[in-house]
């Protein structure tokens, strides 16, 4: 049985998150109806647009200092993988405070520093961690949604929070909250495909994650005389984009920002195919080496949108090598 060939290389343009892929294909042999050609090859090169927007919306209200402090100690690691991944991205923060005294969707800073983080800023570490850890005496009353869509339109958009979301970027919003959402009621997926349109594949152009307390942890408390509120709202918004929901209790925070930047490299990488395979004939190889089929760690067939999709540790890394063998359907 004639197989078609299919060579990958993924090239990754600057320095966290999915971003758009742009596919095209050279050297392809024209090929008979209901006939593979003998020894078929064909060189298939992926382009990634690997810019990706990280907004962190911090609840303010009295109980979340040490919740803060607890997730800015674990931001050098996920600041490190960040970079690793070699992805164009950028970081603004806002809180939760609708108030008048409040942020309002505007990004928070120190005095003197851009309201906008990338990779190359000055003291970038020290300076996520101040805005992360944004105080514990804003408005009881959580309106994380309400602050994103306030940040992320007009005038706000246009003005002081001009420059951040960016066409065709991966829009990652972070909620760090232990109460769930009071925002007046809007269709909220409705509300990001709006100002976010789909990736040219099809998938979400925004992800949401949520550092909060979930219904699957029941010692989990939002506050010290045992009440529990989980983030429902927050959790079915992350549900919908293929994003998590982390547990505020965990104890360092630390799953919580691997889980984030495991999400965002699955996200990232993904190979269309140039025509329909015979799934049981498909192998994947990176650098030479054959990767497993799983959905855990290994590769994944996404018949919707015929493509590969690599999860866990068998997401490839910068520059690798990807092989996809199969046999076309239609072959004889």
């Amino acid at each position: 049985m004639a197989k078609a060939h299919h060579e990958f290389k993924k090239l990754i343009s600057t320095a966290l998150a999915c971003a758009a892929i742009s596919l095209s294909s050279a050297g392809c042999t024209k090929q008979t109806f209901g006939l593979a050609p003998e020894n078929a090859s064909f060189g298939q090169k992926a382009t990634f647009i690997t810019d990706v927007d990280i907004l962190w919306v911090i609840d303010t209200s009295g109980s979340m200092g040490p919740r803060q402090a607890g997730l800015a100690a674990q931001l050098g690691g996920f600041i490190s993988n960040l970079n690793a991944t070699r992805l164009n991205y950028q970081m603004a923060v806002t809180t939760m405070d609708m108030g008048s005294a409040g942020a309002r969707g505007r990004w928070i800073a120190q005095s003197g520093t851009p309201f906008i983080l990338k990779a190359d800023t000055p003291d970038l570490l020290s300076l996520l961690q101040g805005r992360i850890m944004a105080g514990d005496q804003g408005s009881v009353l959580e309106r994380g949604m309400e602050s994103v869509r306030a940040a992320l339109t007009p005038p706000l958009v246009d003005g002081v929070n001009k420059g951040f979301m960016r066409k065709n970027s991966l829009l990652v919003v972070i909620f760090l909250s232990d109460e769930n959402d009071k925002s007046a009621v809007f269709d909220d997926v409705a509300f990001l495909d709006s100002i976010h349109p789909p990736l040219p594949f099809g998938d979400k152009s925004w992800v949401v994650q949520f550092m909060g307390v979930t219904p699957d942890d029941p010692s989990c408390k939002t506050s010290e005389w045992g009440y529990s509120e989980p983030g429902v709202r927050y959790i079915n918004m992350a549900q919908a984009s293929g994003g998590a929901a982390e547990s505020i209790c965990d104890a360092d925070f630390g799953r919580a920002l691997t889980n984030v930047n495991a999400r965002l490299k699955e996200l990232l990488v993904e190979f269309p195919l140039d025509r329909l395979p015979n799934v049981d004939t498909i192998q994947v190889f990176v650098n030479g080496k054959k990767v497993p089929k799983s959905d855990t760690n290994g590769w994944s067939y996404v018949e919707a949108k015929n493509s590969i999709r690599f999860h866990g540790e068998a997401v490839p890394g910068p520059d690798a090598s990807i092989n996809v063998d199969f046999t076309p359907q239609g072959a004889k």
